[in-house]
């Protein structure tokens, strides 16, 4: 019996610790929808940057750049996450796993949001518009729904 309410102490303990705990997000802008992705996972972010064409790469797959000697793949994220609409991109938004880079271009920036890990959401069963599978959380703002990427599926294949 001690061992039971133990363990329901643990695991009351970790639901208390994840009230307390944020996520800082970077935001962006594709088309009428707001991303989000871990600020840890951002390098850096520029504009007008020298993509390189790669002949019979997939469609998704802009190009590589060189940033700083370092050879980095440039994916089209509209055509990866199956985006609809026409989008204007302006900036080149820089991440990292491990040790690996990948860059994508965004149309805008938006702000730093720190989100309480406790208020993110299950990604829905359908969202209209693009691939759910690239979308890891969702978390309610006042006026619209900000889609968390998942980084990791991002760079699969």
């Amino acid at each position: 019996m001690d061992e039971k309410k133990n363990a329901l102490a643990l695991v009351e303990g970790k639901k208390g610790l994840l009230k307390d705990k944020h996520l800082t997000l970077i935001t962006f802008y594709l088309g009428d929808f707001i991303f989000g992705i871990p600020a840890e996972k951002v390098v850096e972010i520029n504009k007008d940057l020298e993509i390189t064409p790669v002949p019979l790469a997939d469609e998704f797959i802009l190009g590589i750049m060189n940033l700083r000697g370092h050879i980095v793949t440039v994916m089209d994220l509209q055509k990866k996450i199956k985006l609809q609409g026409n989008l204007n991109y302006r900036l080149n938004l820089i991440i990292k796993r491990d040790n690996e880079l990948l860059s994508f271009l965004v149309e805008k920036i938006g702000d730093i949001l720190e989100v309480p890990v406790a208020k993110l959401e299950e990604t829905p069963d359908r969202i209209e518009g693009l691939d759910r599978e690239y979308i890891e959380n969702i978390y309610q703002l006042p006026d619209r729904l900000l889609l968390l990427l998942n980084v990791n599926k991002l760079f699969e294949n």
